[in-house]
Order: C-alpha cells, then sequence, then structure tokens
C-alpha cells in the first residue's frame, strides 16, 4: 500500500494516522511534541525528525493542523521536499487560504487537493465520516483510495479549490447560528426555571422540521421566488420580536435576538415582508455591495 505522511497529531490527526494504520498503509508522522507519536509508533508508525523528512517519507501528505497559516508555515520549512508529492490539506481556513497554498505547491511541483472534514475524530474511519474536497480532478482521484479509508462520505465539491473550504465555512455559519439559537433558549429556560436539559432534548427533535425549512430555504434562494411564503418575513420579525422583549421583561443577555431583529425589520423597513423569510438574503447582499 501506499506510504502516507500525516503532519498534525492532535485529535484529528492522531485519528487519520491510525485509521490508516489500521488499514495496512505505512504512516509516517510528525508534530512538534513528539510525544503525541507515541501511542502511533506503537501501531508502527514511523516518527519523522522534521517536516521535511515527513512529506519525503510519503507519495501523500495529509496535512491537519490549527489553520492554513500554520500549514503554510510547515510548508514553508520543507519547500525542497514537495516536488511531486500531493499535499492535501485538512486543517481548517478560508477558500482564499485554499488558492494561496494551491499555488505555492503547483509553484514547487506539487499537486494540491483542499480538503474539509466534517465529522469528529472518533467517527473517522466509520460511516459516520464525512469529507469534502476541492481542487484538480486528478488530484482528487489519487487521493481518493486514501480518504475514503478516513470517510466513506466523500465528496469531490469542485476542481475550483476553495470550493471546499467555502462549503466548510458555510457549514460552520449554519451550526454557529443553531448554537447561538440554543444558548439563547436555554438562557430563556433558565430565567422562567425550566429544566434546561428537557427543552435541549425538545430542539433536538425539531431538528427534521428546521432541516426541512432549510431545505426550503435553498429552493427559493435557486430560484429567486420569494413571493410564495411559508411564513412571510412580517411574521417572523414580529416572532423575533417576543425575544427581544422577553429579555426585556427578565433581564437577560438579549445580544443575539437583538441582532436578529434588528435584521428582519429592516427587511420589513425595505418591503420584503410579504416575502419569503429566504428574502432577507436581499438586505445581507446589500449590506455587502453585492447585486440583489
Amino acid at each position: 500500500m501506499r506510504p502516507i505522511s500525516v503532519i498534525g497529531l492532535g485529535a484529528m490527526g492522531s485519528a487519520l494516522a491510525t485509521t490508516l494504520l489500521k488499514a495496512g498503509h505505512p504512516v509516517t508522522v510528525w508534530n512538534r511534541s513528539a510525544a503525541k507519536a507515541t501511542p502511533l509508533i506503537a501501531l508502527g508508525a514511523i516518527l519523522a525528525p522534521s517536516v521535511s523528512e515527513a512529506i519525503a517519507a510519503g507519495d501523500i501528505t495529509l496535512i491537519c493542523v490549527d489553520n492554513y497559516a500554520v500549514s503554510q508555515q510547515l510548508l514553508d520549512e520543507a519547500s525542497n521536499a514537495v516536488t511531486g508529492k500531493l499535499v492535501v490539506q485538512l486543517s481548517t481556513g478560508s477558500p482564499l487560504g485554499a488558492r494561496t497554498l494551491e499555488s505555492w505547491c503547483h509553484a514547487r511541483g506539487a499537486c494540491y487537493l483542499d480538503g474539509a472534514i466534517l465529522c469528529f475524530p472518533d467517527q473517522i474511519g466509520t460511516t459516520d465520516a464525512s469529507i469534502i474536497c476541492s481542487g484538480a480532478n486528478a488530484a482528487f482521484r489519487e487521493a481518493e483510495p486514501v480518504l475514503r479509508l478516513l470517510a466513506p462520505t466523500l465528496e469531490h465539491v469542485a476542481e475550483a479549490v476553495g470550493a471546499a473550504a467555502a462549503q466548510d465555512c458555510a457549514v460552520a455559519a449554519y451550526f454557529a447560528g443553531g448554537l447561538l439559537g440554543a444558548l439563547h433558549g436555554a438562557l430563556i429556560c433558565e430565567a422562567e426555571g425550566l429544566p434546561v436539559a428537557k427543552v435541549c432534548a425538545q430542539f433536538s427533535e425539531l431538528s427534521p422540521i428546521l432541516g426541512g425549512d432549510v431545505a426550503h430555504l435553498g429552493k427559493t434562494l435557486a430560484s429567486g421566488d420569494f413571493d410564495h411564503p411559508y411564513a412571510s418575513l412580517k411574521t417572523w420579525s414580529a416572532a423575533i420580536s417576543r425575544l427581544t422583549d422577553h429579555a426585556a421583561d427578565a433581564g437577560i443577555d438579549n445580544s443575539f435576538p437583538r441582532f436578529a431583529a434588528d435584521l428582519f425589520e429592516e427587511g420589513v423597513e425595505q418591503g420584503l415582508g410579504q416575502q419569503e423569510v429566504s428574502a432577507l438574503i436581499k438586505v445581507l447582499r446589500a449590506r455587502n455591495g453585492a447585486a440583489q
């Protein structure tokens, strides 16, 4: 089997290396703190003394560190070792960062594939694991057998190398909004003496309903048809204003509902009140200068 190198042995990097070792791949690892390699060495991994030597040892190098800036620093240390290699970025970063790293690799005769891991470390190598990738088709085809060992749910989003990072950012935005909403809901429960764990369990049960709403939102955004609402933006605005009222009455933090209420009120003021809630995208586009 092909030799693989893994750079970065945090929880996720260690999970990647462990899965590859158990599948029979020769694996070379590197981490700033060499002690993190001890469990992997017991499984047969080779600890490289430097990033350059780690990259030189593998046909494919998986990088899983804090962010793209750290990745760039490490690659700069190993610029002479990357020629002829395939670098697979599995750290978190931006579409611009992905494009920058791809250009850097190509300038040094290396192939580059950008990826985002959409699961937890303990799910790597199981049917729950998911990875999305972007970059040249040839790079994806070369990495695919290895990546499928790590994540059976594997998608090549696009040849445009920033696509995976963009989709990962989009997922993070969705999760962040949902988590902030759940936390504010928990704050409401605390203020009113309701059992937080029970209500959060109810949030989980409601997730499929929210998922259906989000899928519908995507369809309306794609079609541009906002004139047949399930619930109008004005209706949503009124519902969210209740949250700011409650925050004032209960004396709890109002930053999340205030942000949402201001945005929805702006949509109503711009004449979008009778349209789909997804018409709020027009307000967001106008704020960043994009055409409506």
